[in-house]
């Protein structure tokens, strides 16, 4: 078996997008580079509803859609069972964000709900800004089908 073929430490054996744990990393690198430049980038908390759990068909064919509108530098990774994280840079104003979850939206054919925090406007650290994005993602949920939410203080 080639390497290429193997699972690994740092990707999702089913979608082959980097994993929580790498995208951890990739978060606090981005946080950081955000701080230094005195720029912004948003995290956005994907869940796909409907499901008691999501069949692998239905998380394959979400990760490829939504990561066919991503833009260079931006990262996808496989956050849980039906659940995905996008991590947006260079995202300095709210209003940028609404056309991107606008589009995820529109490419998943299927109940999502989605939640958004931006660095430094709704969080300083790592953590604070995914515990924002899950809260933000909570409200989007409770408003039923197809919605999102951008965390508000």
């Amino acid at each position: 078996m080639s390497s290429a073929s193997q699972p690994s430490d740092y990707h999702d054996a089913l979608t082959a997008l980097p994993n929580r744990r790498l995208f951890d990393d990739r978060l606090k690198q981005a946080l950081s580079i955000a701080e230094r430049r005195q720029s912004g980038l948003a995290l956005m908390l994907v869940s796909l509803a409907g499901f008691t759990t999501v069949p692998d068909h239905t998380v394959r064919e979400a990760a490829r859609r939504l990561g066919a509108g991503l833009r260079k530098g931006d990262t996808l990774a496989r956050w849980g069972a039906g659940e995905f994280a996008l991590l947006l840079i260079d995202v300095t104003e709210e209003a940028q964000c609404r056309p991107v979850a606008e589009r995820l939206l529109a490419a998943l054919d299927m109940d999502v709900a989605i939640g958004i925090a931006r660095f430094p406007a709704d969080a300083e650290d790592a953590g604070a800004l995914v515990r924002n994005a899950d809260a933000a993602r909570a409200r989007a949920r409770e408003l039923g089908h197809r919605h999102y939410r951008i965390y508000a203080r």
